[in-house]
């Protein structure tokens, strides 16, 4: 999960990798958060995990309420998810699917190509 802020700091990437185990002797780069699913998902335990890890901990988070704006995907809609953003001071914004090229640029711009780069990688 590659995501930015409004103000274009970026957040750490948060890379799910096919598999049940996390790779052995494999060193990941520093400020990368690595994790794992058999089908390579995110499902609600990692979008928990990913709002904990990545989401509570950016800049200026107790500063004002903040506003993450996801895809329609069914598990961004789980109450446990829709809970931790308001523990979080945050809303949530889930967009149709086919919008998400006009509201979600990472998409379309940096998501597809990075996706390649660490399949050739790992």
């Amino acid at each position: 999960m590659l995501a930015c802020m409004a103000d274009s700091t970026k957040l750490p990437p948060y890379v799910v990798f096919k598999r049940k185990t996390m790779p052995k002797g494999v060193k990941f780069p520093q400020g990368v958060h690595v994790r794992v699913h058999p089908k390579g998902w995110m499902d609600e335990e990692l979008v928990i995990d990913w709002l904990k890890t990545v989401w509570a901990k950016r800049n200026g988070r107790l500063l004002w309420c903040s506003l993450l704006v996801l895809d329609a995907f069914h598990r961004r809609r789980m109450p446990s998810i829709k809970k931790k953003l308001v523990e979080d001071n945050a809303d949530l914004a889930i967009i149709p699917g086919w919008i998400t090229k006009m509201l979600q640029p990472l998409d379309v711009t940096v998501n597809k190509p990075v996706k390649d780069a660490l399949w050739h990688l790992w």
